[in-house]
C-alpha cells in the first residue's frame, strides 16, 4: 500500500519509496541510501525524485523537506535542535563510579621496599619476530625502552598503544621517564578520541598507583581521648 502527501492532488507513493524517505529522515545527513545501492533502488529513487521529495547530493540521493513532511518525520531543522539539546545534555556523573583496584595493600607495600615506581608509556612498532619484551617509549618516535619480567611488572590497565608498568625508580630516572604523565595536546592528530579518553584514564590509574606506593607503608595514627596521651 502507497502513503499520500500532504498534498490531496499529489498521487501516493509505493512502499518502498516510502522506506526510502524513511532512511533518508533517519539519517543524520538526510542521505536516503549509499551510492552502491543506487542502482538497485533506482526505481523508487526516481519515483521519490518525480515528486519532489528526493535530489541528488553528489551520488548521494537526500530527502528534502518535502519529502520529510510526506512521511510525517520532522524537519531537518527541528532534528539538528533534538540532535544538539541530546548532546548537549549529556555530561559526566557528579560521583564518579569507584574502579576496583586489582591490586592489594601488600602489593603496594612490595612496590614500596622495592622501591619502584609507577610510568606510563607508548607501545612503539616492533619488527622482531616473538618479542620477549616490549618495546616502549615515551612517544611513538622516542629513545626505545624494553619492558620484560626482569625489569618491571606490566600492569593489568595495559591496552592498545599504551603501556603501565611498575619499574625500580632509579630505572625510571635513568631512562627518563615520566610517573606524573601529562595529557596529550588537543592539536595532534595522531592520536583519536577513544585513544585520548583512554590515555586520561590510565594516566590517572599511573598517579593514584604512584600515590599509594609512597603511603603505602604510612599507619593512620591512633586516636586517644583527649588527656590520654598527656
Amino acid at each position: 500500500m502507497g502513503i499520500s502527501a500532504l498534498s490531496d492532488t499529489a498521487e501516493p507513493l509505493s512502499s518502498e519509496a516510502v522506506d526510502l524517505l524513511r532512511a533518508g529522515a533517519a539519517d543524520h545527513l538526510g542521505y536516503c541510501c549509499r551510492p552502491s545501492q543506487v542502482s538497485k533502488l533506482y526505481p523508487a529513487i526516481k519515483e521519490a525524485e518525480r515528486a519532489g521529495y528526493l535530489r541528488w547530493i553528489g551520488e548521494y540521493p537526500w530527502i528534502t523537506e518535502a519529502g520529510r513532511s510526506a512521511i510525517g518525520a520532522p524537519s531537518q531543522a527541528q532534528a539538528d535542535r533534538a540532535k544538539l539539546i541530546e548532546i548537549c545534555s549529556r555530561r559526566k556523573r557528579l560521583v564518579p563510579d569507584r574502579h576496583t583496584d586489582p591490586r592489594t595493600d601488600f602489593d603496594y607495600r612490595s612496590y614500596h621496599s622495592m622501591n619502584y615506581a609507577c610510568t606510563l608509556l607508548m607501545r612503539q612498532p616492533d619488527d622482531r619476530e616473538n618479542p620477549p619484551t616490549i618495546r616502549v617509549g615515551r612517544t611513538l618516535t622516542s629513545d626505545k625502552q624494553f619492558l620484560g619480567p626482569k625489569n618491571s611488572i606490566v600492569m593489568q590497565e595495559s591496552e592498545g598503544r599504551f603501556v603501565l608498568a611498575v619499574m625500580p625508580a632509579w630505572l625510571i630516572r635513568k631512562a627518563m621517564l615520566p610517573t606524573y604523565p601529562l595529557p596529550f595536546d588537543e592539536t595532534d592528530p595522531e592520536f583519536s578520541e577513544a585513544e585520548r579518553a583512554l590515555w586520561d584514564r590510565l594516566r590517572m590509574i599511573c598517579i593514584s598507583i604512584n600515590s599509594r606506593i609512597r603511603n603505602a607503608n604510612r599507619r593512620q595514627p591512633q586516636r586517644y581521648r583527649f588527656g590520654e596521651s598527656a
